[in-house]
């Protein structure tokens, strides 16, 4: 029954793999690997225990004035239920109401010469029984603030149009909804971001569009140790730009784990995650296989976080 599903998934990966993205970088998709939240929030609350993750990612590594972004994501979930710890001892959470309600937390920054993004998103999901897996319908949403300075550029002409030394800012509020599907070897959903395309005439038509995210993977329990855990995202962004990631990530002694991955905008990136009790350290490399590859070191990501339990590898 899964090998269609496998093989269908898995040749649509490959050629959104096959073509080229010509969108600007979107923080919040392209990181969905450590923060799943921010591409579909019926993922939150899917491990049951708290998550909290901190990043700083640093665009092409050695060009003055790259692209930078931070991120801060939590997800929880609410209701009695129980969880291994890091420990691997059973914890039960007190409350009196069923283990259905998930609730996640985004805060973002992004700066990219003078545009400057901020914003932030809350997430809530509600998780149904089915049988030996789970399906969730997530809802969000999302308050973001556009920043242009153009005060500290300097044109080669001192009279160039295009440099107007504009200093300006706008505030957009959007919504997100998603469904997402999880068991002890399969997960997957869809994400529709921005479900209000926003257009701005000031900004020369700056904004959102409506974003369409379909992930899926898979976990292979029967190889033994280490688990390894194959998955993929495709993205339709702005109704306009399709691209994707193709992820394999093997887990060591249930929660340490490194992963490789390849994206459609030409970069390929490895991943390190170390668990020490609660806390949980992720380094990102990702090297640029476009032309760039010969003026910047690559991007480097470093990710610190908080998690309380053991991610699901055994079931639930």
């Amino acid at each position: 029954m899964t090998g269609p599903f496998h093989r269908s998934t898995l040749g649509l990966l490959l050629l959104v793999l096959a073509c080229p993205a010509d969108g600007q970088d979107n923080i919040l998709y392209r990181q969905h690997l450590i923060h799943p939240v921010l591409a579909n929030p019926a993922v939150s609350g899917s491990e049951f225990f708290s998550v909290a993750t901190l990043s700083y990612r640093k665009q092409w590594a050695g060009i003055p004035g790259s692209p930078q972004s931070m991120l801060f994501s939590t997800s929880l979930r609410i209701g009695n239920f129980g969880y291994y710890n890091p420990r691997k001892l059973l914890n039960t959470s007190g409350l009196r109401i069923k283990e259905r309600i998930g609730l996640g937390l985004a805060l973002y920054a992004d700066e990219n010469g003078p545009l400057v993004q901020r914003g932030g998103l809350l997430a809530y999901a509600y998780h149904l029984e089915l049988n030996n897996a789970r399906l969730s319908l997530g809802l969000s949403g999302s308050v973001m603030q556009y920043l242009r300075d153009e005060s500290g550029l300097h044109g080669t002409y001192p009279d160039d149009p295009l440099l107007t030394g504009v200093r300006d800012s706008r505030l957009d509020a959007n919504a997100g909804t998603g469904i997402y599907y999880y068991s002890p070897t399969l997960f997957g959903g869809v994400a529709v971001q921005h479900v209000l395309p926003l257009r701005e005439e000031g900004w020369d038509g700056a904004g959102h569009g409506t974003d369409v995210l379909l992930s899926g993977g898979t976990l292979f329990r029967e190889m033994g140790r280490p688990k390894l855990e194959l998955s993929g995202s495709v993205r339709w962004l702005d109704g306009e730009t399709l691209e994707g990631d193709l992820h394999l990530r093997s887990y060591i002694q249930e929660y340490h784990w490194v992963a490789l991955s390849i994206h459609s905008y030409q970069a390929l990136s490895a991943h390190v995650g170390i668990k020490i009790g609660v806390l949980h350290l992720v380094y990102t490399y990702e090297a640029n296989l476009s032309n760039l590859i010969r003026y910047t070191a690559g991007t480097h990501a470093l990710h610190l976080g908080l998690n309380t339990g053991i991610r699901r590898t055994r079931g639930f």
